[in-house]
């Protein structure tokens, strides 16, 4: 006869409180080992991609100045410090071509540089001059609103400083009609400042060349508790005058355009070094970065030579 027999089930064992206590302690354990281990590894990767980025956007700033100095109106940069603000100025070019003189005997209209008196009224040929060659081209075109400045010295030379506003001192004329009559391109200005009495030495160009300018444009760094931005400004004017004498903060004149460059700058350091006797300058260009709640920092500097050969 079969005997049949039956196991027994013994009935199933699942974790205890005690023991899953153990397992989330062990656990909190490795989770703070492994922490430990790729805390630094992941401190340095964000530190440095904070560094490349602050790197990146002084990088784009410096390159963008040292681009536009290259094109500025030849002793045209000029650097001031006020207070906490660093600024620098510069007359950008547009373009430039060769003026028919008296001496060249081709004809009229030619820029005159003999005054008359009385002094004839706007709109007298006597403002008119023409252009020699072919007239530049889109984008570089001659247009009104512009201002044609001739061998610029800079302060200190009579009749050859852009920026002055001041009768004897200045070499600059805003043009107020450009036409081409008989095939030669023909500039009308609003005034003659480049005419002198008889008697008197003009500041003539050797080559009879001139060059065409827009308005100034500053690259203003203002900090404010060891914090800043770094702005671009155009189109600034006073009251009276858009081109000033003297070096002013275009954040404080009436009207204005900006663009900002870069922020959490903490310090600039703009130099420009003229030699004497010498036909080119030297721009340095500092710019130090510090990200927000963070010791880290970058900085970046950029000589820029630039022609000044009026």
């Amino acid at each position: 006869m079969m005997t049949i027999r039956f196991r027994s089930r013994q009935p199933q064992r699942g974790f205890t409180l005690v023991e899953a206590i153990v397992v989330m302690v062990l656990t909190g354990i490795l989770a703070g080992v492994m922490v430990l281990f790729i805390r630094q590894p992941v401190q340095n990767y964000v530190d440095a991609a904070g560094r490349a980025d602050m790197s990146d956007v002084a990088d784009l700033a410096l390159r963008r100045m040292s681009r536009e100095l290259h094109g500025a109106l030849p002793n045209s940069i000029r650097v001031a410090t006020i207070g906490t603000v660093t600024l620098l100025e510069f007359i950008p070019t547009k373009s430039g071509s060769t003026y028919l003189a008296a001496e060249d005997d081709a004809g009229t209209p030619y820029l005159d540089f003999v005054a008359q008196t009385p002094a004839p009224a706007l709109g007298n040929a006597y403002y008119n001059f023409k252009v020699v060659g072919p007239a530049p081209t889109a984008p570089y075109t001659i247009a009104a609103n512009d201002y044609v400045v001739v061998y610029n010295l800079g302060p200190g030379f009579a009749r050859a400083d852009a920026y002055s506003n001041t009768a004897g001192a200045m070499n600059r004329a805003q043009i107020s009609a450009v036409n081409v009559v008989a095939g030669s391109t023909v500039v009308t200005m609003n005034g003659n400042p480049f005419a002198v009495a008889a008697g008197q030495v003009p500041n003539t160009s050797p080559t009879h060349r001139f060059n065409v300018v827009t308005q100034p444009v500053t690259f203003r760094c203002a900090l404010n508790n060891g914090v800043g931005e770094l702005k671009r400004y155009w189109n600034y004017s006073s009251v009276n005058f858009t081109f000033q004498d003297n070096q002013v903060d275009p954040e404080t004149l009436g009207t204005k355009s900006s663009a900002l460059l870069a922020s959490y700058v903490t310090n600039c350091n703009f130099s420009y070094l003229s030699p004497a006797n010498l036909q080119h300058g030297i721009v340095g260009l500092g710019l130090t970065l510090g990200r927000a709640n963070s010791a880290e920092s970058v900085t970046l500097s950029k000589q820029v030579t630039v022609d000044n050969t009026p």
